[in-house]
């Protein structure tokens, strides 16, 4: 197969930006309670995880798509972006080096669905704040 048309990547986008579920007879989506964005210190793969920063003593936690103060995932064919802010909780320890970002399908544990690499990485110390700013996450078919 060479290439999705654009259809079928909205209709996919649009479920997944929900963790929903796509009738493709009918094209109807059923929007389900959100996907989990969390933060990677080493590198995913189509096969691996990567390392997600710890959830021990660290105030670490994955943010749910489209929960209360975070942004949700929409746009058009081809690819969705977060409409408002994702804010994480003041890092209470080091939680290393920020190098990826990823889309999970539970708040721990669960599977990675699609992932990014930063721009820059960022180096998050005790006492910082990581966001990610309105249309800074952009997961992309084409």
């Amino acid at each position: 197969m060479a290439q999705a048309t654009d259809y079928y990547e909205g209709i996919s986008l649009s479920a997944l930006a929900t963790l929903g579920s796509v009738d493709l007879a009918t094209g109807n989506v059923t929007a389900g309670s959100g996907g989990y964005i969390g933060l990677l210190t080493a590198a995913p793969s189509d096969s691996s995880g990567g390392t997600e920063v710890s959830t021990s003593g660290t105030a670490y936690a994955r943010n749910q798509v489209g929960s209360t103060g975070q942004g949700s995932l929409s746009g058009t064919a081809g690819s969705i972006t977060n409409d408002a802010e994702f804010k994480w909780n003041d890092a209470t320890a080091n939680w290393g080096q920020i190098t990826h970002v990823g889309l999970y399908d539970a708040a721990s544990g669960g599977n990675l669905l699609v992932y990014g690499e930063l721009q820059t990485a960022v180096d998050i110390t005790s006492g910082d704040i990581f966001k990610i700013p309105a249309s800074g996450f952009t997961i992309t078919m084409a």
